[in-house]
């Protein structure tokens, strides 16, 4: 459904290009993307049975204050936590956070390498968007504990990718993992910074 849908659009596009212009062959190419994009997910079998089961959880503690490099660009150190993911575990030993700040949200990119419980080194990568307000700003600053979508932190979620050279955890490497964060908790509290993200497998 979504593939016929495509070639109609693509050869209305063309006729409306010839007729008037360029601009609005760029409207209609726009418009053309949202709609088949929607009627793939409405349509889609796989999609519409697909599941999530939880399968595991990530601490990382924060220990720095976050360091603004630019305007619109900050980074933080991490070198702590642990990653439970079905029958592995893993240590976090270092990470590398970047965020990117949005007009209304916030990227976050996240690099960490990890030690399996079998000694086997590993990589853990996260991106996720958060979307905030003023109160979250405080609540991290004065190192309260935020539980989304309460305390000023209304969205956050991100995917979770982990790559390892063990061969008793070799499984982790073809997956990707929705990530969900549940509890975040500023440097500057004193029971300790922490982010906690649940870990969950999509099933068709």
């Amino acid at each position: 459904m979504g593939c016929i849908l495509f070639v109609i659009l693509v050869n209305y596009l063309n006729i409306h290009h010839k007729k008037n212009g360029i601009a609005m062959n760029i409207f209609f190419l726009r418009l053309s993307i949202a709609t088949v994009s929607f009627f793939l997910l409405i349509f889609s079998p796989s999609f519409a049975n697909t599941k999530t089961k939880e399968v595991g959880e990530v601490v990382v503690g924060l220990k720095t204050p976050i360091t603004v490099v630019e305007e619109a660009q900050a980074i933080n150190y991490m070198d702590s936590g642990s990653v439970k993911l079905g029958d592995a575990k893993a240590k976090v030993v270092s990470c590398i956070e970047k965020f990117s700040f949005r007009k209304k949200s916030i990227k976050v990119d996240l690099r960490c390498y990890i030690v399996m419980d079998d000694k086997a080194p590993g990589i853990m990568e996260y991106v996720a968007i958060l979307i905030g307000n003023e109160e979250l700003t405080k609540n991290f600053d004065g190192g309260k504990s935020i539980f989304p979508p309460k305390n000023g932190l209304m969205h956050w979620y991100g995917h979770f990718e982990f790559k390892t050279s063990s061969e008793k955890y070799s499984w982790i490497n073809d997956k990707i993992y929705l990530g969900k964060g549940v509890e975040m908790r500023g440097p500057n509290s004193s029971l300790g910074g922490v982010a906690r993200y649940k870990l969950y497998d999509l099933k068709n």
